[in-house]
């Protein structure tokens, strides 16, 4: 269970910096206010996955989804590069963090 509560804070991460590049310099308050509740959730949630999940693993977990997330919803809906050593580099992210969920206990 702890390991879903993870992949969720994940995910609020990408929600987070998301509506941060949205709320444009927190002058949009909609976005502004959607960039605190998602940043709240998604360090709540990394805390309580946190209690089992070993610090370092979790940690890892949770910035490379947070990372790889980021891209692909730059690339996405944002008109970010899709460069070939990005796409790799994006999937030696995804790579390590599978690593990480298997072998991290």
């Amino acid at each position: 269970m702890d390991w879903l509560i993870l992949i969720v804070a994940g995910l609020f991460e990408v929600v987070f910096v998301t509506t941060m590049k949205l709320s444009n310099g927190f002058k949009v308050k909609r976005y502004t206010a959607l960039t605190i509740v998602s940043g709240a959730l998604s360090f709540y949630l990394l805390s309580l996955a946190l209690t089992t999940i070993e610090l370092g693993t979790g940690y890892a977990v949770w910035t490379g989804i947070g990372a790889a997330g980021s891209v692909l919803v730059g690339m996405l809906f944002f008109n970010e590069s899709r460069q070939p050593a990005k796409l790799f580099f994006l999937s030696c992210i995804i790579a390590g963090v599978v690593g990480l969920k298997i072998f991290g206990g």
